[in-house]
């Protein structure tokens, strides 16, 4: 086979920009203070340690996943339709809609594995004895800040999708098997903050480099 010359993107940086492994799912997570991925690190191993975070007292971890996760985002573009245009143009395109998602599945059953996957519950008792029931409303009060997934590429980097203002819209099930595991399926769908909220889209992406 003969050597790809000169038509391929092929070049040293391409095996450091690689993103590798499923990476992790945070909820609730304010990373505003954090400057570079080398704090990132550090706060994300205080937060599985349980010890106090630079992700804030209100971050949390939705636990282990399976089959790793996706992010999507589908936009909803017209183009109107004009007497006299024939052909498209720059700037004939309006976005009507844009819905950004994070899915993934769980595989830690815990209490607040149901609770994520609820989204909106009543929760009595305490430990030994904890009851969650399924509220048919959903407040605002319900959403979560926000779930940010957190992706190691191969140079050092962490990049961090996060989705603002979510809840888990996926139909709530637990499928359990003989010979495995319990697994429960979560999808979350950022939203806009209010009705006047049109600027951007209710979700964001950042790339954290290693302190020098």
């Amino acid at each position: 086979m003969a050597a790809p010359g000169h038509t391929t993107p092929l070049r040293a940086a391409t095996f450091q920009n690689l993103q590798l492994n499923a990476g992790i799912f945070i909820a609730n997570a304010d990373y505003s203070s954090i400057a570079n991925a080398t704090a990132l690190k550090t706060a994300i191993e205080n937060l599985v340690a349980g010890t106090s975070s630079a992700l804030g007292t209100g971050a949390k971890l939705l636990g282990a996943t399976r089959g790793g996760g996706s992010f999507t985002v589908t936009r909803e573009l017209r183009q109107p339709d004009v007497d006299g245009r024939r052909y498209g143009f720059k700037g004939d395109t309006f976005v009507d809609s844009v819905d950004a998602q994070l899915s993934t599945t769980l595989v830690e059953i815990t209490l607040d594995a149901f609770k994520t996957a609820f989204s909106a519950y009543t929760a009595t008792g305490s430990s030994p004895k904890q009851t969650l029931k399924l509220n048919t409303a959903i407040a605002t009060t319900d959403y979560l800040t926000n779930v940010c997934w957190i992706g190691d590429l191969s140079d050092g980097k962490l990049v961090l999708i996060c989705l603002k203002n979510t809840i888990n819209e996926a139909d709530i099930s637990l499928t359990f098997s003989d010979k495995g595991e319990g697994t429960i399926p979560v999808e979350f769908h950022a939203k806009q903050a209010g009705v006047n909220d049109y600027d951007t889209a209710p979700f964001e992406i950042v790339y954290f480099t290693p302190a020098t």
